[in-house]
């Protein structure tokens, strides 16, 4: 997916439209495209989700500072598991 970023003052108009579809034009009034906002995440029914959703920070943060692996990590974590259900 490509991915196109927009000032404050554009993401600001964008939300302020509220949802569903928004015309999005150019000075001229010539369509370049149609901007989608559905709302914030809702979890699979079923599901409940307890506290609040965490920030772009947080976000950010943990995936600066989280753990990470190789593929030959996981790789070698996953064959562990298959055979210890044998």
């Amino acid at each position: 997916m490509n991915a196109v970023v927009v000032d404050a003052a554009t993401r600001d108009k964008l939300l302020a439209a509220g949802t569903g579809v928004v015309a999005v034009q150019d000075e001229s009034g010539k369509l370049i495209g149609r901007f989608v906002f559905e709302g914030p995440p809702t979890p699979p029914t079923g599901y409940l989700i307890e506290g609040e959703w965490p920030s772009d920070e947080e976000l950010d943060r943990r995936e600066r500072e989280g753990k990470r692996y190789s593929a030959a990590e996981v790789k070698a974590f996953l064959s562990g598991l298959k055979r210890g259900l044998r």
